[in-house]
């Protein structure tokens, strides 16, 4: 399946896009906010779990005139209807909209696809852009935690619940953010 926006295109991984994964995740500033770049050889472990772990759904991001590498979006499911949303993009890609366009798409779909109640996401406390998008997307800040690469925000979102009237921001599953076929009422074309 792929899931194409106004600027990017989300296709599953393939062997072909090993090697755009890898300078992705072993810069250090593209990691900066996410516990530091990984060796080459994690980073090779960690795709080649992408590709045969069946608990992980991921996505590579590519520009969609170009078709150039933008970025990796993935859910890690935890349980059966619970997962651990994470992205990453290129630093020449940041500060564009771009995060937040790809994930409007992504999170409906994984969601849908994976029969999701829950997605939570970590955040490092000092990573003010990662923090404000997920608080665009509506997902609430529901404690922290700090572990030997130092402190992190916790934040959730639930879908298919009620919402808790306290709440300060709509979730993706709000009836404000969905359209009649329960996917985001963005200009986007999911293709299966």
């Amino acid at each position: 399946m792929t899931i194409a926006t106004l600027r990017t295109v989300l296709i599953p991984y393939t062997d072909h896009l090993e090697s755009d994964f890898l300078m992705l995740n072993v810069c250090a500033k593209n990691r900066k906010h996410m516990n530091g770049p990984h060796t080459l050889a994690k980073a090779r472990t960690i795709f080649q779990s992408i590709l045969s772990d069946p608990d992980i759904y991921a996505m590579a991001v590519l520009d969609i005139r170009t078709r150039d590498y933008l970025g990796h979006i993935f859910v890690d499911r935890h349980a059966s209807s619970e997962g651990e949303l994470g992205y990453i993009f290129d630093k020449q890609y940041w500060n564009k909209g771009i995060a937040t366009e790809v994930l409007r798409a992504f999170i409906p779909d994984v969601v849908a696809t994976l029969g999701l109640t829950k997605l939570t996401a970590n955040v490092d406390t000092d990573h003010e852009p990662s923090i404000r998008l997920l608080k665009k997307l509506g997902f609430e800040q529901i404690g922290h935690a700090k572990d030997e690469h130092g402190p992190y925000l916790i934040f959730q979102s639930t879908f298919g619940a009620v919402a808790d009237e306290n709440s300060e921001h709509e979730s993706l599953s709000s009836t404000a953010f969905l359209d009649s076929n329960h996917r985001l009422g963005l200009k986007t074309q999911i293709h299966k």
